[in-house]
């Protein structure tokens, strides 16, 4: 990308969020300011489903209001500190994914009380990927034990090591105390081994070894259904840049508040969280263009080989606009048409700070 093209970026970005019709060369026009804060949330709109790969809003069988509690309240929410060096800084990130089980036949019994949860893993996610793997589900109290629960959670319909019967391979214990609630079973050396021999189809046999009833005490209300959360490593790291906040004794260059909320926006029934998010925009006047080019910092650099490149009447023509400098992420847990819940990332999606360009 040569220098021109890498200005014309940078200025084009500058329309958006930036002081739009008031900022020289970088856009013209006349629009309101509810005009304006209307462009700039279209603009959002636009910039996240491109980076979440989408061209319109899932449709989602599934309300958002019927999700398991730990799911809607944001509970499984990861909040990673490390950004890969290969990292895209344009489309959204997984850092989560979120698969709900259904309560299946097993093809093997057992001496205990038991239930089988049938689930198909997601094809884009990578063995090497996976950091940790949770299955939660919620204990219904056993009203005939007074001590504590043993849970054991195996893979059903495994094959043993003469391919003869199918049985059942324990893949995690889990102890608890006789009280009801929620229960989290770490799985993530099992999820690994199959997401390397591309098995997608996978059936988990649990069964409590201190109950006395006739099945396992898990929940299916819809509320409670059991989930299977799989957690990436690829978590980002946030970006923080100072900003002149605006005032109403502002002029200069400065950050103003803009708030998205999904609700207005008629997404909250396909993004879960957050109910929306802070955006901001800039806007402000700027100094002549022989004072922007003196300050020091990357965006600046490219204006003032841009500015000295050209000749002196294109210079005369050429006046700074107040544009965002700094961005940070925006973390999205949603529901796509698929009924999966996914946790990503989306890079460059909140103004941390704004300068001249």
């Amino acid at each position: 990308m040569n220098r021109a093209t890498v200005f014309f970026v940078l200025v084009s970005l500058s329309i958006t969020w930036g002081e739009m019709g008031t900022c020289g060369n970088c856009a013209k026009g006349d629009l309101s300011i509810t005009e304006l804060t209307e462009a700039r949330i279209q603009f959002i709109k636009q910039q996240i489903l491109k980076k979440l790969r989408l061209s319109k809003k899932p449709a989602v069988a599934v309300p958002v209001n019927s999700l398991p509690m730990p799911v809607a309240q944001g509970q499984t929410l990861s909040h990673g500190t490390d950004k890969p060096p290969e990292f895209d800084d344009y489309y959204g990130r997984t850092e989560q994914k979120i698969i709900f089980p259904v309560e299946g036949e097993c093809l093997t019994s057992g001496r205990y009380p038991f239930t089988c949860l049938q689930f198909e893993l997601p094809p884009d996610v990578e063995p090497e990927e996976v950091t940790v793997v949770e299955l939660w589900f919620y204990k219904e109290r056993d009203p005939f034990d007074e001590y504590n629960q043993t849970f054991v959670i195996s893979e059903a319909a495994h094959w043993d090591s003469q391919q003869q019967f199918k049985k059942t391979k324990p893949i995690a214990i889990k102890e608890t105390d006789i009280g009801e609630g929620w229960v989290r079973v770490e799985l993530a050396w099992a999820v690994r081994v199959w997401l390397e021999g591309r098995e997608r189809l996978h059936t988990l046999h649990v069964a409590c070894r201190t109950c006395q009833l006739r099945r396992a005490p898990l929940s299916f209300h819809e509320k409670h259904r059991p989930f299977l959360v799989l957690y990436t490593k690829y978590a980002g790291k946030r970006r923080q840049g100072r900003a002149l906040e605006c005032g109403s004794n502002t002029s200069e260059c400065c950050r103003e508040p803009l708030y998205v909320s999904f609700r207005e926006l008629g997404w909250d029934d396909w993004i879960i969280r957050p109910a929306g998010y802070h955006a901001y925009f800039c806007k402000g006047s700027c100094l002549p263009i022989s004072a922007v080019t003196k300050a020091d910092s990357y965006h600046h650099n490219i204006i003032r080989k841009y500015f000295y490149s050209v000749s002196n009447d294109k210079r005369a023509e050429f006046k700074p606009c107040c544009a965002p400098t700094t961005f940070s992420s925006l973390q999205l847990l949603y529901m796509d048409s698929n009924n999966t819940v996914t946790q990503k990332t989306l890079p460059n999606m909140v103004v941390e700070s704004c300068g001249c360009m």
